[in-house]
């Protein structure tokens, strides 16, 4: 898994920018366009703003490309109470809460509160979305259908880690108590474990349904 971090400061933040996570969603930059604008080098600009505005910016982020240290004694990131998992129409999956993501022996790879998890198969950063989804014309539905919510267990997430194993080429696997949604849907469901899919072959997604074992 790739990372390349580049740090701009001003008197009361220090903004981190991870180049290989970002996919130009452009949430910052609708939110802060002052502090972020891609046609200005260096794009990013902290001392633009007040360091909580600029602190807000990057929280909503949600490939947690953005991330921030005060430097004036202002409060870190919290972690959300629970833990939510987006399935973002023709895109990756947004997670946000808990997070901790570990390879296939278990070891953990990476720690946050906001990833970008790749469901089209094509990532070069597996299994982080790197934007290949685009290039790839990857189409799928941000929904949930009814079989999903009627199927799925009661109850709302709870917060706490939330678990999710990577393996290559198989599914993403979750442990803990989460919510999934669609961008595009009112419908969520609480699940507490469950095999999403990551190689954008299944014919139930966003679950795993066995389609990566096909070859």
């Amino acid at each position: 898994m790739r990372s390349r971090i580049y740090s701009f400061e001003s008197e009361g933040i220090v903004v981190h920018w991870d180049y290989h996570r970002c996919i130009h969603v452009e949430e910052c930059i609708r939110s802060l366009p002052d502090v972020f604008d891609r046609h200005r080098r260096p794009w990013i600009n902290p001392t633009r703003a007040a360091a909580e505005k600029v602190a807000w910016a990057c929280e909503r982020c949600p490939t947690g490309a953005l991330h921030y240290d005060r430097l004036d004694g202002g409060p870190a990131e919290r972690t959300p109470e629970k833990n939510t998992i987006t399935v973002s129409s023709d895109g990756p999956l947004y997670v946000k809460g808990a997070v901790r993501l570990v390879d296939e022996d278990g070891k953990t790879v990476l720690q946050d509160t906001r990833v970008a998890l790749c469901r089209c198969g094509r990532t070069r950063n597996k299994p982080l979305c790197d934007g290949g989804h685009e290039k790839a014309e990857f189409k799928a539905e941000g929904v949930l259908t009814e079989a999903h919510v009627s199927n799925a267990v009661g109850g709302e997430s709870e917060g706490g880690e939330l678990l999710i194993r990577a393996v290559d080429p198989g599914p993403l696997t979750i442990k803990g108590s989460a919510e999934i949604r669609g961008d595009r849907s009112d419908s969520c469901i609480h699940v507490r474990v469950g095999a999403l899919c990551c190689c954008g072959r299944s014919r139930n997604k966003p679950f795993c349904d066995g389609s990566h074992a096909e070859d």
